[in-house]
């Protein structure tokens, strides 16, 4: 139950970065640039954290066993996903640069 709320809040942290990141009034190219980098390498290993107690063990046994059964399903998604979002970033960072580059010819 802890760790579901956890997770809720850390769902919850990340939205309101962004939230905040694309919000017209703070649009800082350097902190959205960072925002970017920080969030693209979308992956399935997150880190497990084990909670105390046997059915602090258990659950996180069970967890490391379904992780590595799944990992098969959810891990071409993910690659896919970082070859889109690499892409995307270059793209941005390309027209970044013809937008300042045509703003010096004006």
């Amino acid at each position: 139950m802890a760790e579901a709320v956890d997770r809720s809040a850390d769902v919850d942290r990340v939205y309101e970065e962004l939230k905040r990141a694309i919000d017209r009034d703070a649009r800082d190219p350097a902190a959205m640039r960072g925002l970017a980098e920080r969030f693209w390498p979308v992956s399935a290993d997150k880190p497990l954290e084990r909670r105390g107690g046997p059915k602090g063990w258990v659950a996180f046994t069970v967890k490391r066993i379904l992780r590595k059964l799944m990992r098969w399903y959810v891990e071409p998604a993910f690659s896919e996903q970082r070859i889109v979002n690499d892409a995307l970033l270059r793209l941005v960072d390309e027209l970044s640069r013809r937008v300042d580059e045509l703003e010096r010819r004006a």
